[in-house]
């Protein structure tokens, strides 16, 4: 009865170019912005307002779809304001995606929308503790998909563990920048970086990704996914890299929260990824292709379990399709 009276009340409020655009009941889409304590009238009306339109307006991708602006940019965006507004300590919150699924552009809407309308908000990437080059390349020396980076045991974990707890601690996070383009596009550090933001976000394929629990049964998840015959190597080498994810828990878990933009298909990576390298290429003439793309993503598809990367024990949860549209919406009740 609750939400179906707000819903009455509203029904004047969302105009049908918003709510039409929904894979996902209206209903639910009410209970989600409930649950992060976000009132939605008021969140309309904000967002809707010319002034904040013709701020966020200049930063969408072309035709950018009404479900991704308001079931995930807009309310995730109002959360984070309201850490700013009623939590007096630092804050981190962890977003977590396949590659290709968008959550790195939501990241720098997020980052450059912050900057305009003034407020401490800092977006990160898990890129950006990378190991130097030298390091890297003597740390996954041997890796059976011959990648130069991307899965765990690739990163900085100490670094990133004290620019984190630095951070948590003075309100100052000093950051190194990675560029991917150095080294003949095997990457390396190119300098560092300094902010002090209320709230920080880390992004990355796998945050909020454990190891399992019992090695044992990596071969039970291996089987699950016996349609890509994995080798002998890659079967090994995931012991390593479940090693490598005791190390990130430690990182998990300075985490406030977990957002996952979770694939409706584990496979729709294939196709994210490969457009995503294509655009690179575009606009800046260089970016995986041939057998460097498909040995990437042959990484994505095989290094990790993909049942623990689509199982992300996440407070908020935003499923998306393909089409990389918004299948379905769930959070837990954020309290402020």
């Amino acid at each position: 009865m609750r939400i179906q009276s707000i819903n009455n009340d509203l029904n004047g409020i969302f105009p049908n170019y918003v709510r039409d655009d929904f894979l996902f009941s209206f209903d639910r889409y009410l209970l989600f912005l409930e649950g992060l304590s976000i009132n939605p009238s008021l969140f309309f009306h904000k967002w809707s307002d010319i002034d904040t339109q013709s701020v966020v307006d200049k930063y969408w991708k072309p035709k950018t779809k009404s479900d991704w602006k308001w079931a995930l940019a807009f309310p995730f965006f109002s959360l984070l304001e309201n850490y700013i507004t009623f939590i007096n300590k630092p804050v981190i919150i962890g977003f977590s995606g396949l590659p290709g699924c968008g959550k790195s552009t939501l990241g720098y809407w997020i980052d450059i929308v912050a900057r305009e309308l003034d407020l401490d908000i800092s977006v990160i990437s898990l890129d950006d503790y990378y190991l130097p080059g030298q390091e890297m390349d003597m740390a996954i020396n041997g890796n059976p998909w011959n990648v130069p980076r991307g899965f765990p045991g690739s990163h900085s974990l100490d670094l990133l563990d004290q620019s984190l707890e630095s951070f948590l601690k003075t309100g100052v996070l000093r950051s190194p920048v990675f560029d991917k383009s150095l080294r003949d596009g095997k990457g390396d550090r190119a300098g560092w970086r300094e902010s002090i933001p209320k709230v920080l976000i880390l992004e990355g394929w796998f945050v909020g990704c454990e190891p399992v629990s019992d090695l044992s049964k990596l071969d039970e998840l291996t089987d699950e996914e016996s349609n890509l015959s994995l080798t002998q190597n890659e079967r090994e080498y995931r012991i390593l890299i479940q090693d490598s994810l005791h190390e990130y828990s430690k990182i998990w878990r300075k985490l406030d929260k977990i957002w996952h933009l979770k694939s409706s298909e584990f496979n729709n990576t294939i196709l994210w990824k490969s457009q995503q390298e294509s655009e690179l290429i575009k606009l800046k003439g260089s970016g995986l292709k041939g057998s460097k793309l498909t040995d990437f993503i042959r990484m994505i598809q095989t290094s990790i379990p993909q049942k623990t990367l689509s199982f992300i024990s996440s407070d908020t949860t935003v499923e998306i399709n393909q089409y990389r549209r918004i299948k379905s919406l769930r959070t837990v009740d954020y309290h402020f």
